[in-house]
């Protein structure tokens, strides 16, 4: 009972009803550019209008579209179908959908369908959505009237103006089909070099991976030959030296005893520099080793010194 007062309700909300019913006509009949919009179909908002009409059972066209030959001889078999833009209410979009028949005559009128979206392809989208609704409830379908004084032919006539319409029909289907196979196509193609561009770039970044990868190993290697160069320098010798504190650090003698070098005291623990020379004592594994450069070579040996 309930939804019966509310499909009463939705029908009442409907305007502008003509004596002429929506049931009389097998076509409707959509513009690709509505007035209040810029470009044909834009924000899609044409092919959602067919769309939805579709969902209700019409036949709908778009009036750049190739007709059925009898609608095309007749273009009152057909209703008209437009949205427009209605002003009203602070920053709110309202659009109402009309039907009228080939003079122009009114035959419905949707409740308004208002939106506060913001963005342009939502409000339209919504906006209309809702002054759909108010279509629902009628129910269309199409009843063609039959006159009294109807040949018997008119049976096989009917049968041919409905094959004209399936076949017109049918083409339009087969174009759609055609664009989607296109759009398919399009897509994998873009997929496709999408794919390759992600190929080379892994195999760029592959290869420049390999490249440092080869450059470390040989840097190890290089650091490798160079402590085996420096190791073959360096002499053990069982001379023992004795540190002498001083200022600022050490003095090494050995057992005459005969000054050897003059240590300084560095910031780091263990390190120290040589007095004169290009080179440092330093504590490694528990032995002093004593490190100079000399410009031409290195020279590295082990010093035994007592503290």
């Amino acid at each position: 009972m309930k939804k019966i007062i509310l499909i009463a309700i939705c029908l009442l909300s409907v305007k502008g009803f003509s004596q002429k019913s929506i049931n009389d006509y097998q076509y409707l009949i959509l513009p690709l550019q509505y007035d209040f919009l810029k470009g044909k179909d834009q924000y899609r908002l044409n092919s959602l209008t067919r769309y939805l009409f579709k969902e209700e059972g019409f036949t709908v066209f778009f009036d750049e579209e190739q007709l059925p030959e009898d609608l095309f001889k007749d273009r009152c078999k057909a209703m008209y179908g437009n949205v427009k833009k209605v002003k009203g209410g602070f920053l709110k979009t309202n659009l109402q959908i009309e039907i009228k028949d080939c003079f122009g005559n009114l035959i419905v009128e949707s409740d308004l369908g208002s939106t506060k979206e913001k963005q342009f392809d939502k409000a339209y989208a919504i906006a209309l959505k809702k002054a759909f609704e108010t279509l629902k409830y009628l129910e269309y379908r199409y009843e063609p009237r039959v006159a009294e004084d109807v040949v018997v032919n008119s049976t096989t006539a009917s049968e041919a103006t409905n094959a004209e319409a399936k076949e017109a029909e049918l083409k339009r289907l087969q174009k759609e089909v055609e664009e989607l196979k296109l759009e398919k196509e399009k897509v994998a193609k873009e997929e496709a070099e999408a794919k390759k561009q992600a190929e080379l770039k892994a195999n760029k970044e592959q290869d420049q991976a390999k490249k440092k990868m080869d450059d470390l190993r040989r840097e190890a290697e290089m650091i490798v030959e160079e402590k085996q160069d420096v190791k073959s320098e360096v002499s053990k010798t069982s001379d023992l030296l004795y540190a002498q504190e001083i200022e600022g650090g050490y003095q090494l003698v050995d057992s005459e005893p005969k000054k050897v070098m003059i240590l300084l005291k560095t910031a780091a623990p263990d390190v120290y520099s040589v007095k004169g020379k290009d080179a440092i004592v330093f504590k490694e594994d528990g032995n002093w080793v004593y490190s100079e450069n000399t410009g031409t070579s290195k020279i590295k040996k082990n010093l035994n010194i007592k503290f």
